[in-house]
């Protein structure tokens, strides 16, 4: 599935092309809004354009189109209700036009709701079922999830929190003396730092500034860190006894300069918030830090279209489909649909969890071992482009010659061959046993997060039994690829694939089609364009 994110803001707007779970930014073309010297036909005709051009570059379809917006705005009607940081945008009906252009499914969302979307899914909030996003940024705005839903109120208000007065004093924000956002925004605390000055040296301080006198030491601007951290978590414990979030998870400013912000911060949460509530808390920094702009509007698209990344029921849907039909043109491993079913459940969530994929076997088995581990470190049936994020970084570096290597990668995912090695093999052989090899590679390698596939035709193979027998004990995940008897390793093994054939050829013929059917199940689901 291909999607467009637009990012439409008062300085600069992007567009951003993606594929969708797991998230890869393919491209993304960024321009200047120019606000002062055109108005939002002109603005929308360069996104529009932009669009079309990464349609045309990359010869695709896509599928829906995500656009975050800073507020206010009607996410429902998708109209965008005149910004302050986007003068004379007043009821653009941005949605339709660009549903009309394209004939795609279009949604809105206010950019404060759209980052916490992303933190929700992709970072810090994952599995969270109530927790507040703050952007702590230029300005400070916040995006709320209860009960696993995004909150946004009658008219797209809900978290406006920038306006709340915490003081009868203090710096302007969000057009209120002493407010949230005049404290505790890039603005505002660049306001508050020179309210408390006399020295002409700091005259022209900005935040970025400060924050960097407050690492070398400076008292000052470390103490100005410290008296915007209690107002943060005065702020901060508001939210927790209007919402009650489980987690309160913080951006930009907070991830740059959480040492000086903390502490006090905790302080004032303590002094100020319910106990009954704050007991629950969590406060963090954001995970995906200064990245979360390139995901927040793909991700308006993907909660538009109601995708969930931890019950992707289209992506194990097309999976079924490669079961479905080996089993057709198979017939004889029918009898395998449920167990083979389970062996990709168990790979996919070693590779969600950051784990790898760990494959063992003796003579035609160690062959296949290495087989499987080439259709899965790079494209099997699919092409599997590198992260948005590498590509740029090799660009940066080596110009032509990075675009040469980032065009002639693909995405892996993680296998390895315990038939590898031949050195560090040989020498174990030789000086300690050959029963315990594939063990001593375990240790080596594994961990809580990986599966080990143990091959043996019989299923008794001694240096696959004990790899499995250790696997249990480290905690690791174990699936079993055997003839019909299983041997012992069925009996230790998590999954069993029992292959129903009895000679060892025929049996190899039938794991050849088992793991070609679970390579390309798990590719389906990782790779989905």
């Amino acid at each position: 599935m291909n999607l467009i994110g637009v990012d439409i803001g008062g300085t600069k707007c992007a567009v951003t092309l993606s594929t969708c779970y797991p998230i890869n930014i393919i491209d993304k073309i960024s321009f200047e809004t120019k606000t002062k010297d055109r108005g939002p036909k002109e603005i929308i005709d360069e996104i529009i354009f932009n669009i079309n051009n990464l349609i045309d570059k990359y010869k695709i379809k896509i599928d829906a189109i995500g656009i975050s917006c800073g507020g206010p705005l009607n996410s429902k009607e998708g109209i965008i209700l005149s910004p302050p940081n986007l003068p004379n945008w007043d009821f653009v009906p941005i949605v339709k036009i660009l549903q009309d252009n394209f004939c795609v499914k279009t949604f809105l969302q206010n950019d404060a709701n759209a980052c916490a979307l992303v933190e929700w899914k992709l970072g810090a909030g994952r599995n969270a079922q109530n927790m507040v996003f703050l952007t702590m940024g230029t300005g400070m705005g916040a995006g709320i999830i209860a009960d696993g839903k995004l909150i946004t109120g009658a008219n797209d208000n809900a978290g406006e929190i920038g306006h709340i007065k915490l003081s009868e004093n203090g710096p302007l924000g969000y057009g209120k003396i002493g407010s949230f956002e005049g404290f505790c925004s890039g603005a505002g605390i660049a306001k508050y730092a020179k309210m408390k000055l006399n020295d002409e040296d700091f005259e022209d301080i900005d935040t970025k500034t400060l924050a960097e006198r407050a690492k070398k030491g400076d008292e000052f601007a470390k103490e100005v860190f410290k008296e915007v951290g209690e107002k943060l978590g005065e702020g901060i414990s508001i939210i927790v006894d209007t919402l009650n979030p489980e987690l309160i998870v913080i951006g930009s400013i907070f991830n740059r300069c959480e040492e000086f912000l903390r502490p006090s911060m905790e302080m004032a949460i303590e002094r100020e918030a319910l106990n009954i509530s704050k007991n629950n808390l969590k406060v963090v920094k954001s995970e995906l830090s200064e990245s979360i702009g390139d995901y927040a509007a793909v991700m308006v698209a993907i909660y538009g279209l109601k995708i969930d990344d931890n019950n992707d029921e289209e992506a194990d849907l097309r999976a079924l489909k490669i079961l479905d039909s080996m089993v057709k043109k198979h017939n004889e491993l029918s009898n395998l649909k449920d167990d083979i079913l389970k062996s990709y459940e168990q790979i996919k969530s070693t590779y969600k969890n950051g784990g790898k994929l760990l494959i063992c076997g003796n003579g035609g088995s160690s062959s296949d071992a290495d087989h499987i581990v080439g259709e899965l470190m790079k494209g099997f049936y699919k092409k599997r482009p590198l992260k948005k994020e590498l590509r740029d970084k090799l660009n940066e570096l080596f110009g032509k010659e990075g675009e040469f290597i980032s065009n002639n990668l693909q995405s892996p995912l993680c296998a390895i061959s315990f038939s590898e090695q031949s050195a560090l093999t040989t020498a174990f052989l030789n000086d300690v046993n050959a029963d315990t090899i594939y063990a001593q590679k375990l240790l080596g390698y594994g961990k809580k997060e990986d599966t080990l596939l143990g091959i043996s035709t019989s299923g008794n193979s001694k240096n696959v039994l004990y790899a499995a027998k250790l696997a249990k004990a480290l905690g690791i995940a174990t699936i079993s690829l055997t003839g019909e008897k299983g041997g012992e390793l069925s009996k230790i093994c998590d999954v069993n694939l029992k292959a129903p054939q009895n000679s060892t050829p025929d049996i190899q013929e039938c794991h050849l089609i088992i793991y070609h059917a679970l390579c390309a199940m798990v590719e389906e689901y990782f790779f989905k364009n």
